[in-house]
Formats: C-alpha cells, structure tokens, sequence
C-alpha cells in the first residue's frame, strides 16, 4: 500500500512538471521582445528589421521592440547580445559583417560560438565599380592594368575590414599587384571620390551603387558573390572571371544569445520566416537590393554561417592579420 501511494505522488509530480514544462513552452513570449539594431533608425537594416518586427508580433503575440544603437560599425547587436541572458527577450539584428570581418581584424568582446543564429533575412552583395567612361571595361582588364602599372590603380575602399578592402588586399597578393587602396567613411563618399575622378575603381554594396548604374554614371566590372546576383543577371562574379577567392556577401540575420531553448527559437524563426513573406518586407528587401527567394534558418542557417566564419580565419591568416 505504502509503495503505491509513493508511485502515486512520483507521477502526480511528473504530470505537474511537464504540464508546467509544455506550458512555459506554449506561453513563451510573455512580454516584449528587445530586437537590437547597430544603425540608425531609417538606415537599411534598421528599415528591413524593423518591419520583420511589426509582422512578427500577431504570430509572437508581442511586440518586438526595435532598439537602435548605431556606432561601432555595427558592433552594437553583437556585443549586446552576446552577454544577454538567452531567455529569449534580447535579440539582434542586421548584416553580419561584424561577425564575420571584426574578430579577424581587431579585438572583440564577442565570437561566433556566442550566439544562437534564427533566420537570415537578406543578402548585401558586393561588386567592383568604376566610372561610365572608364577605359577598363572588365574585372580581367582591371586587373591587367593594376599588373602592367604598378602602384596606380587606386581604389576606394569603406575602411579596414570592408569587403572591397579584403577583396583587393587578396587580389594583390595572389597576383602580385601593386594597388592603392583610399579608405572611405562609407560608400556614398567612395562613389562621390569614384565620379569626381579622384579614385579609378572602389567596392560597395549593390545598394550603394544601383542608382548609379540606373542614370549610367558608373559601371560594374564584377560581383563578389557566390553566383550572379538577380537584379544583374549578365554580370559576372569575380569567381567566374578566374578569382575564386574574391567571394564576399553580408548576410542580414536575426540572432540571439548562445544556449536559447529549441522552443523558443523554433517559435521565434516560425514567426520571423512568416514576417519575410510580407508584401511590405518583400518590397522594401528588393529595394534595398537585399531580397532572397529561400531565406536560411535554423542548423541550415548555422551551418552555413560558420562555413563563411571559418573561412575568413584562414583569409586573414594568410593576410597576416
């Protein structure tokens, strides 16, 4: 008789844990969300997250509080949310170039295994540019110019660690090249230096100089992405003209704390997959020239952002940064 009360409060117990257990599960969130943004408000990652955000919240049943904290070159979310408590009430979001470019180049407070990744939101690719009524007129000829004239061909580049300085810095070792590389604060200053004629060639994101290829003022020898992208379907990546090391793209993510419950993230990626599918979001993703067709998400997000994480630790190895 003893042992059967003694089983009958084992499972009374058991029942009442997992019944609290699936109930913390399903009531999660339980307040607002902190989504964390490195830019301003009206910046291009502040607008995308922003409305990933507003969509989110019938599915979430919360609002997702935007936070911005511009400064630092983005480093903000991920500093953040790096010593957050993974509760799930502190994420970030925005493009990854701190993620994949800061450890390698300076120190951090913060390294991948710090976060838990959710969804990718969009891709910023990157391209090589020069003016309309420049003689070189391929990635090919660029490159044979800077061979045949060393020291001249001067490049702007959005400062140490940016895609465009990486990608030359690269390109100039492997081909033995010498080429000036002109820090800029950011790409509409390297556009105006690049139209001015003060530069020859400079590297930005397709959404810094798409207006400039719309009114014909500047041309794009080649895109640094893994495969064309859509809105240039006939121009050639870097990759395909014989360079297969000039790979570079900003994932934009939403991301959280490393050691977030599966079941939070599995509602948190369900709500923001759902968000992307927004008109609005589509439309503001296509022209910030960001927009992917099949977002990643989950271990398929995971995997594929430390692939691209440990392959820029063996590009800076052999930088000797």
């Amino acid at each position: 008789m003893k042992a059967k009360w003694v089983l009958f409060f084992v499972l009374t117990g058991l029942f009442c844990w997992m019944d609290i257990s699936t109930g913390a599960e399903r009531a999660y969130p339980t307040k607002p969300i902190d989504m964390i943004i490195g830019f301003a408000p009206g910046a291009g990652a502040d607008l995308g997250t922003r409305l990933i955000a507003e969509n989110s919240k019938k599915s979430l049943g919360q609002e997702v509080v935007i936070q911005n904290k511009p400064g630092g070159g983005g480093r903000s979310p991920y500093i953040l949310v790096a010593k957050a408590t993974p509760d799930g009430y502190t994420l970030g979001g925005g493009p990854d170039a701190s993620l994949m470019v800061a450890p390698f180049t300076e120190k951090v407070s913060y390294k991948i295994e710090d976060f838990t990744f959710i969804a990718q939101y969009g891709v910023l690719n990157y391209g090589v540019v020069v003016r309309q009524d420049s003689p070189i007129k391929s990635f090919k000829e660029l490159v044979a110019f800077a061979r045949a004239n060393p020291d001249t061909l001067t490049v702007g580049t959005l400062g140490e660690g940016s895609a465009g300085q990486i990608a030359f810095e690269i390109l100039a070792r492997t081909e033995g090249l010498k080429i000036k590389l002109v820090p800029f604060s950011g790409a509409a200053p390297a556009l105006t230096a690049l139209l001015g004629g003060h530069i020859m060639a400079t590297s930005t994101g397709s959404s810094g100089y798409s207006q400039h290829v719309r009114a014909k003022s500047v041309r794009v020898l080649a895109g640094l992405g893994e495969e064309r992208e859509s809105d240039y379907p006939d121009l050639p990546t870097a990759k395909e003209s014989g360079f297969p090391l000039l790979v570079f793209q900003n994932f934009y993510i939403l991301f959280g704390p490393k050691n977030m419950e599966k079941s939070m993230v599995d509602k948190l990626e369900q709500a923001f997959l759902k968000a992307l599918e927004a008109p609005d979001f589509i439309k503001i993703a296509k022209e910030l020239e960001i927009y992917v067709k099949k977002p990643l998400a989950g271990n398929e997000l995971t995997e594929r952002m430390f692939q691209r994480y440990r392959k820029n630790e063996e590009l800076f190895k052999k930088l000797g940064k």
